[in-house]
């Protein structure tokens, strides 16, 4: 089971992300649920860096991802990294939706498209 888990600041804005565990979908390499999590986790990772040139302190390893966002980003930076952080992490509720039984979310999950 893959485990999400949102954690907002009072503002609505995510401070924190943590993903843990395996889907065990199917066998290691075959595992689409698994590949989907990755692909959206470390799309998030990758994008804050290489197009908003902002490293996001994260501890990236085998089914496991913690990431802080700081605190002290510009606000127009800030704002981007949200973002990606609410493309990142409605992905992730979408996968969940789908496959309940092998992607759990917990904390404050839903954000400004929680009208979906």
């Amino acid at each position: 089971m893959i485990r999400v888990k949102v954690q907002r600041d009072r503002r609505g804005r995510i401070r924190r992300l943590k993903v843990s565990g395996h889907a065990g979908w199917s066998e290691a390499g075959q595992d689409i649920v698994c590949a989907a999590v990755s692909a959206l986790t470390l799309n998030l990772v990758n994008s804050c860096q290489s197009l908003l040139g902002v490293s996001l302190p994260a501890t990236a390893r085998n089914g496991f991802l913690d990431l802080d966002v700081p605190p002290d980003l510009p606000d127009e930076i800030s704002d981007q990294v949200q973002l990606l952080l609410e493309s990142c992490v409605f992905g992730l509720w979408q996968t969940a939706v789908q496959y309940r039984h092998h992607v759990t979310m917990s904390g404050e999950v839903k954000g400004r498209w929680n009208a979906c």
